[in-house]
């Protein structure tokens, strides 16, 4: 019998402007204990952690397993019966990169099993045939604050880790309501004025200078947004409150991908923004969890013993 280790971080996409090009891996994670070989009973899943019980225990229906077996298929590896214990520490539909941790889980299963890693571009070509979205793949599987180029097709052409400021703190706070992705995408209108597209891109250099500068006073102006966030605040009640909190060390706020988490940038009094943000959604019914999370800068760890 062979075991394996798959660790994969939560992230955060977006950063505010940088919709669909930007992504951060955060230190919040689901892992995988794996084993594989013939006296193992093909299909056993065990779930734990954050929401286990919307975890599919059923190899058929459980996203992970699916991957795996696409995965394989796809690359010409014969699956063995596998058993899972699958520990999630990440909200379900909470714009935290679940549904991209166990792609990047999924696809890691094939690679402990054929014994080799992919390429980074076979990976994510692998991993976007699930979700096709690179913005929270890439940093769940390579760490760190990620940056990312796509061809017409949406494959991957370019992504560069980048160093994140370690003056920068990460404040998430995860309302007790899910919102699917499709959902928030269908509130997106289908053009937007060319004043807001240059507005737009003019926040996204400024988000890139003051990140790779150093420049935390930039980000409060850097995290403003108009092609996303004002048509996905109605279905985020309590957001546009918390995104314009002005307090003691926060430095700006922003949905965290497609909500309903939302995501604050701090220096310090990092507990004092979240207790804000909490009372944000507190006031419109929503009760919610804080988290004060690092960058992770490694991604996806694989382990195999």
């Amino acid at each position: 019998m062979q075991t394996f280790t798959i660790q994969v971080p939560a992230s955060t996409a977006n950063l505010g402007p940088a919709f669909d090009t930007m992504g951060l891996a955060l230190g919040l994670y689901l892992t995988v204990r794996g084993s594989f070989g013939p006296e193992i009973e093909q299909g056993r899943i065990l779930t734990t952690g954050n929401a286990a019980g919307n975890i599919p225990a059923n190899p058929e229906e459980n996203l992970i397993c699916q991957v795996a077996t696409r995965t394989a298929t796809a690359c010409g590896v014969n699956l063995p019966p596998l058993a899972l214990e699958i520990v999630n520490d990440i909200p379900l539909s909470g714009g935290l990169g679940s549904s991209a941790a166990a792609i990047v889980a999924g696809v890691s299963i094939v690679e402990a099993i054929r014994g080799e890693e992919f390429s980074p571009s076979e990976f994510l070509r692998h991993a976007m045939v699930f979700e096709n979205h690179a913005d929270n793949l890439a940093p769940a599987r390579f760490g760190g604050w990620m940056t990312l180029c796509t061809f017409d097709d949406g494959q991957p052409v370019f992504f560069k880790q980048r160093s994140w400021p370690a003056t920068v703190k990460i404040v998430v706070v995860h309302p007790h309501f899910p919102l699917s992705t499709e959902k928030m995408r269908a509130a997106l209108p289908t053009a937007i004025p060319r004043g807001d597209v240059i507005f737009q891109m003019q926040r996204v250099l400024l988000l890139t200078t003051a990140l790779e500068e150093n420049r935390p006073d930039l980000l409060r102006a850097a995290l403003q947004d108009r092609l996303h966030q004002p048509f996905r605040a109605p279905h985020v009640p309590g957001l546009e409150d918390i995104l314009k909190l002005n307090l003691p060390g926060l430095l700006g706020t922003a949905l965290s991908g497609a909500g309903p988490s939302a995501l604050a940038l701090v220096t310090d009094h990092a507990e004092e923004v979240a207790s804000a943000m909490q009372t944000c959604f507190a006031r419109h019914g929503h009760s919610s969890t804080p988290y004060l999370l690092k960058v992770d800068p490694e991604g996806r760890k694989l382990t195999q013993e």
